[in-house]
């Protein structure tokens, strides 16, 4: 479903030309972001945020210690974070969530202090979806909720590179920008409210693993619940919860990195 809006959309590659990141276009144009129908900012992707393959594969191992669980779309999914009803804005913490994991800690930290727009930067969520190529897996263009969730969001990939692309409904226009593998990038302002983003099946190969860190909106923040979710995310997570690795049907475990 995540192919369709963009089967027929007018598409450009996000590229970096001179220090300044435009939009180039099959036919040759190539535009400044604010000179799009919808100004685009708040974007940006940061090279290298993990040293090297060998640490990479330490922090793979790491995820495998804990269980994943079916998401939508062909997706796995393992949720460090509080839980919400979105229709009725209600928030939980449960009891089993204790923390983000280590990893996560620490590939935030490094990413935050890339960016100055990261100042102050709280996360309260630490998700990890899984990618397989071989399952279509793919996430639909969206808006991430704006009840729940501050203006910035973090993600790191992980395992293969993969294509992150926004999309304007207004215009009809996709933006596809290249996330290498062992990068992170930082969404807000207009990308983060104004377009959606999504992953197209056909931009997975072999498995992907994404790690997402979000922020609660201020409002949210400073509620009793809040507060609360906030002070077990600054915690640590130090062992995978005592149940077994959820399998497909057919007895196999997901595919690893």
């Amino acid at each position: 479903q995540a192919r369709a809006p963009a089967a027929s959309a007018l598409t450009a590659d996000l590229q970096v030309r001179e220090g300044v990141p435009v939009a180039c276009f099959g036919d040759g144009r190539v535009l400044r972001l604010d000179e799009l129908p919808v100004p685009l900012h708040g974007f940006e992707v940061f090279l290298d945020v993990i040293e090297d393959e060998a640490e990479e594969a330490g922090i793979l191992k790491e995820i495998e210690a804990w269980p994943w669980e079916p998401s939508q779309s062909g997706r796995w999914k393992q949720d460090f974070g509080p839980r919400a009803n979105f229709k009725r804005q209600l928030i939980k913490v449960p009891d089993t969530f204790q923390g983000l994991p280590r990893y996560g800690h620490e590939l935030l930290k490094r990413v935050v202090g890339r960016n100055a727009a990261l100042e102050g930067f709280q996360p309260v969520e630490c998700l990890l979806l899984r990618y397989e190529e071989e399952r279509g897996a793919n996430h639909d263009f969206h808006v991430d909720d704006t009840w729940l969730w501050g203006e910035r969001i973090v993600g790191v990939t992980l395992g293969s590179p993969t294509v992150f692309t926004l999309y304007d409904p207004a215009s009809h226009l996709a933006v596809r920008v290249p996330l290498p593998q062992r990068s992170a990038y930082l969404i807000s302002g207009s990308a983060r409210y104004e377009w959606q983003h999504g992953i197209l099946a056909e931009d997975i190969r072999g498995v992907r693993t994404a790690i997402t860190f979000r922020e609660l909106t201020r409002e949210t923040a400073d509620t009793d619940l809040g507060r609360l979710a906030l002070a077990r995310a600054a915690a640590t997570a130090t062992a995978a919860p005592e149940r077994l690795r959820l399998c497909r049907a057919d007895g196999t475990a997901p595919a690893a990195p």
